[in-house]
């Protein structure tokens, strides 16, 4: 399975083979296609960075159109680069301004139809997860930390505990984020993932120099696996975001003064 780029009325977003099936839509955002000026240009998601709330309002609302999700009913949380999954129920819809998000996490989980599911991030990873057998989904932000814990794990058992979700039915997809060749971290990171997790993280740590380069796409593509899915579900995306900042934000590229992407997903009435 491969990613699919998007223009739809220039809202550029690009899909996952694994999650394109009936039941589910999905977007992995870029930084084209919405009203925001500079440094947030376009369509900024981030709505704690500066930006003005009209603007990103209406990103959310080209968003939705372009999707096909209802933008008003949305919900994201507040991340805090944490292990937390939480629950999204339908009176949490449309909450979705930073003050108004109804949770400090960094996944969120649900089977409320038409409820869309945000996890936002520009270097950190951010996956979408769907089972149709359970008919629910997640929508994860894994930083470095998150990454660690295992948070996607985490978010897994949890849909199988709630929900009946069925590794083997599972789908997931992990959007842009930053890679290996730019991840470069101090030992003491390196440290935490080896004091986390056991010697299968070695092969996706390299050392080079005094400094450790880190591969956390690979990392949380393990994790889905060691949840029970099958490899032919799990998409993971090959942009570096850091690599492409004619297309992405990056934390690490361009520091504060820079808008956010988003990853989102929302069951839809029709079944698989």
């Amino acid at each position: 399975m491969s990613f699919t780029e998007h223009n739809v009325n220039g809202v550029i977003f690009d899909t996952a083979g694994t999650l394109s099936v009936g039941g589910v839509r999905h977007a992995f955002t870029t930084r084209h296609g919405g009203v925001s000026p500079a440094p947030f240009d376009s369509l900024n998601l981030a709505s704690n960075r500066g930006d003005r709330e009209e603007n990103i309002l209406e990103n959310y609302r080209r968003l939705g159109a372009a999707v096909g999700f209802d933008a008003s009913r949305a919900v994201g949380c507040r991340q805090i680069h944490s292990d937390l999954v939480r629950v999204a129920r339908e009176e949490d819809a449309g909450k979705l301004r930073w003050d108004e998000r109804p949770y400090d996490a960094d996944a969120l989980i649900t089977n409320v139809p038409n409820l869309p599911l945000f996890a936002y991030g520009t270097d950190c990873c951010m996956i979408t997860v769907y089972d149709p057998t359970s008919r629910s989904i997640a929508a994860i932000h894994a930083g470095w930390r998150g990454t660690a814990s295992g948070i996607v794990l985490k978010a897994l058992v949890t849909m199988m505990s709630l929900y009946g979700a069925d590794p083997y039915t599972t789908r997931a997809a992990i959007g842009p984020a930053i890679g290996k060749c730019c991840f470069e971290t101090d030992g003491d990171v390196a440290d935490a993932f080896h004091e986390l997790m056991d010697p299968a993280v070695d092969e996706r740590i390299e050392r080079r120099g005094d400094k450790y380069h880190i591969d956390l796409k690979s990392i949380n593509r393990l994790w889905l696996l060691r949840s029970g899915l099958d490899p032919s579900r799990i998409d993971v995306h090959p942009d570096c975001t850091k690599c492409r900042p004619d297309r992405y934000w990056s934390h690490r590229g361009m520091g504060g003064e820079r808008g956010g992407m988003a990853a989102v997903i929302v069951l839809t009435e029709d079944a698989l």
